[in-house]
Formats: structure tokens, C-alpha cells, sequence
């Protein structure tokens, strides 16, 4: 008897779910099909019922960790547009995030391993950075009583957002940690005009 959709596509979110987690932790190269598989709790024939190779299941993570970020989430009505985008920032540049607390950003957690990948994962890697920025240029324009950053401010700052996270996952000093994070949350404030 064949599968239902909605078990087919339960199946599907758990492979990209532990794609998100184990790609994120140990980069493209040092994960194997039968591993993330092995994660899913699933066996290895039903990855090819879902995705025709591994390059083919880490493009789809990306977007489906892009997803999963705070930053796709509605606005809570209690908070205010710049409340929201500096409660987003904070989040994002946080010991919690370096840390997989939450649901990494495949755009900080992948950055390195993306620049050695294929052609297609580096588009997928693209198309969810430059959607980054769209998200937050729109989400600035939103309050018409602030001074607007321009795109350059836009991209310096979600270049220091990913670089800071990166930068953070590569050190073994909490204090050094802490004070990354705080001079990127304080330099982006300051980049979009939040700071007040």
C-alpha cells in the first residue's frame, strides 16, 4: 500500500530537519546519507524517494533553516516595528544562537562550507542572504517616523550579523564571545538607527 501525502511529507520535513541540525554542526563533508539517515530515523531508500543527492538535500535545508528563523515569524502585536527588529537582532546575535539553542542560521552556520560547495548550493546560499536583506529593508520601511538605512547600511550589517555568529562558533572564550556579540548588536543598532 503506497504512503499518504501526509506521510510522505512528514518524512520529507525529518530529513531536512536533521539536515538543518547535522549540517549546521559538522559541515556537507562529514555528513554521509547513511548518517543523516541514520538521524531521521529512517532508512536510506527513503532518502532517494525525496532527494536525488546529498548537494540536492543540503540546498533544501538551507532554505528550510532559512525558514525556521525568527525573521519569517509574524510580528508579536505587543511590540512595535523597531521593538521587533531590535528583539530580532538581539536574538540573532546571542550566546544562545552560537550555541543551537534555537534553530541555527544556515547563513552564519554554513558560511564556510558553502564557499567550497557546489554551484547550485552557493545560488540557494545567495538567494537566502539577499532575502535577508530584503526582509529587513522592508521591515525598517515599515515605520515611517525613522530615518531609513540605506542598502549598503542593510548589507554591512547583515554581514556583521552572520561574521559575528561564524566568528563566535570558532571560540573557546566566553568573555571574548561575550564582547564580539555586544560590539556587533551595538554597530548594527547603530547601522539601521535603532540605537534610541
Amino acid at each position: 500500500m503506497p504512503y499518504s501525502k501526509e506521510h510522505k511529507k512528514e518524512t520529507r520535513k525529518k530529513i531536512l530537519d536533521s539536515a538543518i541540525t547535522l549540517f549546521s554542526s559538522k559541515g556537507f563533508d562529514q555528513v554521509s546519507i547513511d548518517e543523516l539517515m541514520q538521524h531521521a530515523d529512517l532508512t536510506r531508500g527513503a532518502f532517494y524517494a525525496h532527494f536525488e543527492s546529498k548537494e540536492a538535500v543540503y540546498a533544501k535545508a538551507i532554505i528550510a533553516g532559512a525558514k525556521k528563523s525568527r525573521i519569517t515569524h509574524q510580528k508579536p502585536k505587543k511590540l512595535t516595528e523597531d521593538e521587533w527588529m531590535k528583539d530580532l537582532l538581539m536574538g540573532y546575535l546571542s550566546e544562545d544562537h552560537i550555541t543551537q539553542k534555537y534553530s541555527p542560521c544556515p547563513l552564519a552556520f554554513l558560511v564556510t562550507d558553502i564557499a567550497n560547495n557546489k554551484k547550485e548550493v552557493r545560488a540557494t546560499y545567495t538567494r537566502i542572504y539577499k532575502i535577508l536583506n530584503k526582509t529587513i529593508q522592508i521591515q525598517l520601511d515599515k515605520n515611517p517616523e525613522r530615518p531609513k538605512p540605506n542598502e549598503q547600511e542593510v548589507f554591512a550589517t547583515t554581514a556583521m550579523m552572520i561574521g559575528g555568529v561564524a566568528i563566535g562558533r570558532a571560540l573557546n572564550d566566553e568573555a571574548t564571545i561575550k564582547d564580539l556579540l555586544d560590539s556587533c548588536r551595538k554597530a548594527t543598532l547603530s547601522l539601521l538607527k535603532l540605537e534610541n
